[in-house]
């Protein structure tokens, strides 16, 4: 904030207490405010402060002291009464532009918006040339989410003085919120130039970078602005949230790490560790976070909605969707909290208020990506639908066509064309929203071959003839393995509809028992090459804890069903460690398996599920790989599951899924989409309805447009 250095009026030789704290002389009253001024600037505000007041005492007429005596009790956080002194300095004299351009300044900081902008225009009306004025005006419009008005102030407050580094800073700023993402790096840049040392210009263009998707550009510049403000939290957190979107969680935790030595109680650092925890599937330390959060900000819609995700993602959904429900009551305008509502809703099965949640957070914020890509299955669209002219709109806006953050609309508008008819142009966005995707993901398709490989090299029929290990006798555990999109969805719901039967859904248990065994004995090679390792108490650990944590939420359940798909790469591991658990193959016919794969945005990486020569040659290979199961396996273990034929024969198939998993038949499968259990796979919708045959030969719609998927399966 400016201040003025001197008023009409002021007699120069007007003298100052001489015991005063400028020293034992008498003082001019114009030089005891340039003091006053000095101590100020310096940072020493009871002694600026008590000059001021000694002014007023002897002058007590002179604006000039109200007004700084204003500006210094603000700087020691009395903004009430910083108003009221220069609201008086503007009594004694109405034409001094200084004086309305701090009291805008401080009625801003008061989150008086209406009060601010009236006291800053004045102060260009009475002075035109006030750059600093201008700039505030923009401060207070951009508050105000006017963003074009702010940015014509700050680039009115740039042309009457070019040099004004916080001003660039500023406008970055407005260009930035206008989505004008060249224009606002330029304007950072800029800043940064005038000024070297300005961390929150390089924070603030990292964040810039950072939505154009130059990560690299955007780490180096959040770290630039640390180094030159080390206590700088904001670019702690900044930099933090870029690196869990790199999933680079461990580096995002030591960032978090640093920011809470500095603040413990910064409450946009609880939540980013919360978010980084959650993404590790720390799912306790993640809450704990959350709730240190809520400890100091009681009502943080935010960490209502990350309890939600946690909760969400543990398969508590009551417990999910009380909290969640808190979240938008604190913040019922927030569409992304709208967004989520959905989708646990769609998880529970309650689809029409899902559609209702969803259809709201796109009236909120049309441009949420996400929400599109979460409703569109729960809608059949037709051509002249209002979301397709939206997500068409979006596409046609874009600054940039490559960017990630488009990968969600392409597949959400592709859907919606294939509903409506439109197949070649559907192909089209869904080969767009691929490719994007696929860049983002590492695959070696050699290596991932290599691993096919060895784990049929390691899993010959006689390691289950000469087992080293007897094996946990348990009958409980049954895995549905498959392809995903190959109906494994549907096989769950029919044996979890049993009385007797729980589904646990795509849990990644295994995978946690066998990360566990390797972390406590660090010498154990990893799959397929541990099993050469493996002691029989090591067999006995991964199966005793495998246990424990399905039975945990199972009610006693006499059948567990896990249907992580990947687990076909466990098959082998499986039969020893649970020799009477059976498994459940689920196929489907390879094209249609393969495309319906391509046309899904997996929340999971699935990297080789995004170019079709890629999708049908890993296809193959899991095909080999179920084969050689077939093969080695002991006779009934394992059930071969085809789509096709249960969508032609539910009954028949159903029967046979109970007895193959050893309970007796109960009519209730037959039932299995009024099944309240949730549900959180891409095939949440489609089992909610009874059986359907219009995805068999689904890729028939499509023609030449899937050569690359036929030749790679060698279809003719």
């Amino acid at each position: 904030m400016t201040q003025s250095s001197g008023a009409p009026g002021l007699a120069d030789d007007a003298a100052l207490d001489p015991n005063g704290p400028v020293g034992k002389v008498a003082v001019p009253v114009a030089k005891a405010l340039e003091v006053a001024g000095q101590l100020y600037l310096a940072g020493r505000l009871v002694e600026a402060e008590r000059v001021s007041r000694q002014i007023i005492e002897r002058r007590p007429n002179n604006p000039d002291a109200y007004n700084l005596l204003g500006v210094i009790l603000n700087a020691r956080g009395d903004a009430k009464q910083a108003v009221n002194l220069i609201g008086r300095a503007i009594k004694l004299n109405p034409n001094i532009a200084s004086y309305h351009a701090n009291l805008g300044e401080i009625e801003r900081q008061r989150g008086k918006a209406v009060e601010a902008r009236i006291a800053l225009t004045k102060a260009i009306e009475l002075d035109p040339r006030s750059a600093q004025a201008y700039s505030n005006l923009g401060i207070v419009h951009f508050d105000r989410e006017e963003y074009a008005e702010a940015a014509v102030a700050y680039e009115k407050a740039i042309a009457l003085q070019p040099e004004f580094p916080e001003a660039h800073n500023n406008l970055g700023n407005a260009y930035r919120a206008l989505e004008r993402r060249p224009e606002a790096i330029a304007c950072y840049q800029r800043a940064v130039t005038q000024r070297e040392a300005y961390p929150e210009a390089y924070n603030n263009m990292a964040t810039a970078l950072r939505d154009a998707e130059d990560f690299e550009s955007a780490e180096y510049a959040y770290r630039k602005a640390i180094t030159l403000k080390p206590g700088y939290v904001d670019a702690h957190n900044n930099l933090s949230v870029l690196l869990l979107h790199k999933d680079r969680t461990d580096e995002a935790l030591r960032i978090l790490g640093d920011a809470l030595k500095l603040d413990e109680r910064n409450v946009a650092t609880l939540l980013n560790v919360a978010r980084v925890q959650l993404k590790r599937g720390a799912h306790p330390i993640a809450e704990q976070a959350a709730r240190a959060a809520l400890d100091i900000e009681p009502d943080k819609a935010e960490a209502y909605c990350i309890l939600g995700q946690i909760h969400h993602e543990l398969d508590r959904h009551d417990e999910a969707l009380g909290f969640i429900a808190q979240a938008i009551k604190l913040d019922p305008e927030a569409a992304d909290l709208r967004s989520f509502h959905g989708v646990v809703l769609k998880s529970v099965g309650r689809m029409d208020e899902a559609r209702a949640e969803l259809r709201k957070a796109l009236e909120l914020n049309p441009d949420l990506y996400g929400a599109y890509s979460n409703l569109n299955d729960l809608e059949t669209f037709a051509a002249d639908d209002t979301l397709i002219a939206q997500m068409k709109d979006i596409l046609a806006r874009a600054e940039n066509p490559n960017t990630e953050r488009l990968i969600p609309i392409h597949f959400a508008l592709a859907k919606a064309l294939e509903d409506s008819g439109d197949y070649p142009l559907a192909l089209d966005h869904y080969a767009t929203g691929a490719r994007l995707r696929r860049a983002q993901l590492k695959y070696d398709e050699a290596e991932t071959f290599g691993f096919f490989d060895q784990i049929k090299a390691t899993f010959g029929r006689e390691i289950f003839e000469n087992r080293p290990w007897a094996g946990n006798p348990a009958t409980t555990p049954v895995f549905i393995v498959g392809m995903p999109r190959s109906g494994s969805t549907l096989i769950e719901q029919i044996l979890s509809s049993h009385p007797q039967a729980y589904g646990a859904g795509e849990i990644k248990v295994l995978h946690r028992r066998l990360g566990a065994l390797r972390d406590r004995f660090p010498s154990i090679p990893k799959f397929p090459a541990m099993i050469g390792a493996l002691e029989p108490a090591h067999y006995a650990t991964i199966a005793d804890g495998y246990l424990a944590e399905v039975r945990r939420d199972a009610g006693g359940a006499a059948r567990i069903t896990d249907k992580l798909l990947t687990n076909y790469f466990f098959v082998g591991l499986i039969q020893l460690l649970f020799p009477n658990a059976k498994i459940i193959h689920a196929r489907r016919n390879p094209v249609d398996t393969c495309l319906s794969a391509y046309t899904k945005l997996f929340q999971d990486d699935m990297p080789h599920s995004y170019e079709l020569g890629e999708l049908g040659r890993y296809h193959l290979h899991y095909q080999d790989l179920m084969a050689h199961w077939e093969k080695v396996l002991p006779a009934g273990v394992m059930l071969t599951v085809d789509y096709e034929s249960v969508i032609d024969d539910l009954e028949t198939n159903a029967r046979a899924l109970v007895d193959h998993v050893g309970l007796k038949w109960d009519k209730a499968c037959l039932a299995f989409h009024k099944s309240t259990r949730p549900v959180k796979t891409a095939s949440v919708v489609q089992v909610r309805k009874p059986i359907y045959t219009t995805s068999v030969e689904r890729w028939k719609r499509y023609g030449d447009g899937l050569a690359p998927l036929l030749d790679a399966l060698k279809v003719l």
